[in-house]
Parts: C-alpha cells; sequence; structure tokens
C-alpha cells in the first residue's frame, strides 16, 4: 500500500464555506454536499416542508463518528474498533471524524499510515468533545422533501447519572450545536433530555422508544408531553413505548445483579434490543427458555424482551399495519473484574439504590453490555458485532453466524463485515453507539475514481482522487488542487467537481 502525506485525508475547517460557494459557481449541476457515495433516501415519504428523521437503512451522505479520549478499561483498546470500522466503511460512504483540534488530527494521520488505514473517504472535522458516543450527544440529522436539513438539538444529563450544569454533560451537549454551526445548517432545540440510541425509526412516521428511560430522564414529563415532542421535532405519526431494556444495560446506581455482576449502561437503550430494518419488519432479541432457566441475568431480560414483544405483536405502524418480528440471539455474557483504579473508585462512591456497599480489596466483576443489535447500517454495508475469538467456546461462533445469517436476509443486497466491539461494550455501548448518519441529498450519486488522462497539465494531482458524479452520467474529469485550496479542471467530457 502506498504512503500517505498528512494531507491525504482532507481536513474541513468550520470556515470552507466560502471555498466550497466558488466551487458551486464554478459548476452549478452538481451540489458539493453530494460529494458522497450517496443518494436518494425513497424508502419513506418525506413532505416538501415537514422535516423527519429518515430510516437508517435509507442512503446516507457519510457517517460521523469521534476519535477516542480515552480507554475504557486497561487492555480495551476502542481506537482499534474505530479504525476497524473506517477501515470498513471505505469502499462504502464518506465518513466524518470528529477529531479535537488540529494536533490531534495530525495525531491520527500518523495512525492512518502506520495502520496502513484507508483514509481517503475521512474528512476530519475540528468539534471538541469529552466522549465519543455520539449517536447520543451527536447531530440528529432531519431532512424534509426538497433535500433540505436541520439539526434536532436535546438536552443531555449523562444519561442520567449527573445533572445538565455538569461539565461533561454541559460539554458533551453543545456537539450537535457545534456540528451545526460548522455545516451552517438551522436547529431545531427541546428542553426535553432523550439520546438517539433510545430512539428508532421506520421512516415512515413510526418511532420506538423504550419506556424507562425516557421517563427516567424527564421525571416531570408525562408520556403524553413526550409524545407531542417527539412529533413536533420529528414529524412522526405514532410513537410505540416498549418497557425495558437488557439487564446487561442497567444503571450502575441501580445496584448489582444476580452473582453481584455490576453493570455500567445507559437504563435500557432501544438499540441494544430492537432495531427497525424494514419499514414493516422489527429485529428483538430473543432469550431461549434454556438460557433464562441457566443464567439469572438472562432470566431477567427474558421477561423483559417478551413484555416488549407482546407490546410489539399489539402495535401497528402509522398506516395501521402489523409489524413482522424477527427474533435475534442473545449474546452469551462477558466478564471482566475491574482493574481501572479511577472506575473502581467511581463504583465504590456511588449511592447504590439496593443497598450496595463495595468492600476494600473486594474484586469487582463487570458485564459487558454487548449486543447483536448494536449494529451499523449504511450504503452498501451493515457491520455487525461478532464475539467468538480463540479460546471461547463454539457457542460465541454459533451465534456469530447465526445474527450473521439473519442480517444477510433481511439486507440481501449490502455486504455484511463482522467487528468484535468488546472495547466499545465495557464502556457501556457498541458499535451504533458511536456513529451516526447524515442523510443523503435527494439527488443519486456515485463515487467514482479518477483516471487522470495522459500528458495532464498537473503532475501533482494523485490518481485515484474520488469523484462524486450524477449516476445518470459518466465524467472524465482532471485537475489539481493544492495547498491553497485552489482548483482546476481540464477536459471534462461534463462538468464535474475534483475532491481532494
Amino acid at each position: 500500500m502506498r504512503k500517505r502525506s498528512r494531507m491525504d485525508c482532507r481536513v474541513f475547517y468550520h470556515k470552507r464555506n466560502a471555498y466550497m460557494r466558488k466551487i458551486q459557481t464554478w459548476f452549478t449541476p452538481i451540489v458539493f454536499w453530494g460529494l458522497i457515495g450517496c443518494l436518494s433516501c425513497s424508502q419513506h415519504p418525506i413532505t416538501e416542508k415537514a422535516f423527519l428523521y429518515p430510516a437508517e437503512f435509507a442512503k446516507h451522505e457519510s457517517i460521523w463518528l469521534a476519535w477516542p479520549t480515552y480507554a475504557y478499561e486497561p487492555g480495551y483498546a476502542n481506537e482499534d474498533v474505530v479504525l476497524k470500522i473506517i477501515e470498513s466503511l471505505a469502499p462504502y460512504v464518506l465518513v466524518d471524524l470528529m477529531v479535537q483540534d488540529e494536533a490531534e488530527m495530525e495525531k491520527v494521520n500518523d495512525i492512518f499510515k502506520i495502520k496502513n488505514t484507508p483514509c481517503d473517504h475521512v474528512r476530519f472535522r475540528l468539534i471538541p468533545r469529552g466522549d465519543i458516543w455520539i449517536r447520543d450527544m451527536g447531530p440528529i440529522f432531519l431532512k424534509n422533501g426538497k433535500g433540505e436539513m436541520k439539526i434536532a438539538d436535546f438536552g443531555f444529563n449523562s444519561w442520567g447519572y449527573d445533572n445538565q450544569t455538569s461539565e461533561y454533560a454541559m460539554q458533551a451537549e453543545r456537539v450537535d450545536r457545534l456540528v451545526a454551526r460548522a455545516l451552517e445548517l438551522p436547529v431545531i432545540r427541546s428542553s426535553m433530555i432523550s439520546e438517539g440510541g433510545n430512539r428508532e425509526f421506520n421512516g415512515k412516521g413510526t418511532m420506538m422508544v423504550t419506556e424507562a428511560v425516557e421517563l427516567q430522564r424527564n421525571p416531570d414529563w408525562t408520556k403524553a408531553e413526550l409524545e407531542r415532542e417527539y412529533k413536533r421535532i420529528f414529524n412522526v405519526k405514532k410513537v410505540i413505548w416498549l418497557k425495558e431494556g437488557v439487564a446487561e444495560d442497567d444503571f450502575t446506581f441501580k445496584g448489582v445483579l444476580p452473582g453481584r455482576i455490576f453493570v455500567r449502561g445507559t437504563g435500557g437503550h432501544i438499540d441494544e434490543y430492537a432495531r427497525f430494518v424494514g419499514s414493516n419488519t422489527i429485529l428483538l432479541t430473543e432469550v431461549t427458555p434454556e438460557e433464562r432457566d441457566a443464567d439469572p441475568i438472562a432470566g431477567i431480560t427474558y421477561e423483559r424482551m417478551e413484555r416488549n414483544l407482546s407490546i410489539l405483536k399489539t402495535a401497528t405502524d402509522q398506516d395501521g399495519k402489523a409489524f413482522e418480528i424477527i427474533r435475534v440471539p442473545y449474546t452469551k455474557a462477558i466478564y471482566e473484574t475491574v482493574d481501572d483504579e479511577d472506575h473502581i473508585q467511581y463504583l465504590k462512591s456511588i449511592d447504590f439504590k439496593d443497598g450496595t456497599v463495595i468492600e476494600d480489596d473486594e474484586p469487582i466483576t463487570l458485564i459487558l453490555a454487548t449486543s447483536y443489535l448494536n449494529f451499523i447500517v449504511t450504503n452498501g454495508v451493515v457491520l455487525i458485532p461478532a464475539y467468538w475469538k480463540e479460546g471461547r467456546s463454539e457457542d460465541f461462533r454459533q451465534k456469530d453466524e447465526a445474527f450473521k445469517q439473519i442480517i444477510k436476509k433481511v439486507f440481501p443486497n449490502r455486504d455484511i463485515i463482522q467487528i468484535n466491539p468488546e472495547a466499545l461494550n465495557i464502556g457501556g455501548g457498541g458499535m451504533h453507539c458511536i456513529s451516526q448518519q447524515m442523510p443523503a441529498t435527494n439527488e443519486e450519486y456515485t463515487i467514482h475514481q479518477i483516471k487522470w488522462k495522459e500528458g495532464s497539465p498537473f503532475p501533482e494531482a494523485r490518481h485515484g482522487a474520488q469523484v462524486a458524479v450524477p449516476n445518470d452520467k459518466l465524467y472524465s474529469i482532471g485537475g489539481s488542487y493544492d495547498r491553497t485550496k485552489k482548483f482546476q479542471a481540464y477536459d471534462s467530457v461534463y462538468e464535474g467537481i475534483f475532491i481532494e
């Protein structure tokens, strides 16, 4: 693989907009924000003016990620998981990667080079933040029938562990507005506290949430008030309230699970156990009776999922149609002894609701927030969790394969890539939790590779650069993009944009 310079991966600064306007003036047939390999959102009926949250299985312009700020436990390299996600997405979609500043950008570029990670599809975004869980505090992109976008901005209180005025919560809560400012998008604000990991949309007007989470975050709101606010922000017609999430995602301060097992969770985010994979198709975690009887923690989740199943069986979508419900495997439990001293001291400081007291020198065992349903779906590919590795039982491998086959069936035209997300699970989330999709523009685009003609007058131009063009045309484009952000084009069969 060729060596990459520091500038190989594109940097988009907050003040880049004047340059973009020049590009758009020169080449009006192509909207610069359609730089992507993506595409129309035909899966949902967006009215001309109403802003909706498109289904996640619709087309995307990009996937947003954030570079990790710290590891959640010694020996768990969450940077490796992020690198694997970036590499896996390379052939399919652009990645908008948040970094703290230019120094971190330089550091990440060096890591890309050392690890041989493809990065031509990466656009750096200088967005200060304290953590990587941008599904919950990052930009929530809404789109209308004209292809216009805005960002929804909710309150944030550290998943119910803190108050909104804490330093951590305030730093996290502003991330979505920083993105909106960088992209020059309007913001629709809400005083409701709500995280993206607890909202699922079918893209047609129906959403699902976990009731226990939303009510805990908003103790002064009624369900009716919350539902009205969802409808105001997302223009949905129907809200389905599922009761509780999996036991592994319970609140830490709630207390220990059977066997004196500690958790690090959100209180029951829906993306851990129920996901829309079609406008009328829902995947739901299933604990078998055998698993229930063998493990008391699985037994807790069994009761909750069966209750949620009963709700979904009688629920209908915005048009009154019943859902197809597909059950998926419950992950085998993975435990870890907590070694991080800061984490130990934090746990000891908690006033547990069940009266738990941690003794000095007591070993603390944590159950990881594993889930097959914490996956990323985007253009042409689905990134799914997989947990088998050398030394683990065949049960892990069999469950991994069973889930892979389910995903192949519901997404038959997409590639499936398995990634081990344990370094994220130990922090209380997964791949879906650290990502956020930006919907595609209405016009369909595909990323093509530029092939330079012989005798190019721009020898400094790099072969294999990417160009986004409408799908109904073929482009032969040459050009150069120097370090002063000047653009030149030549010999265009059709007009287009050269992107470095």
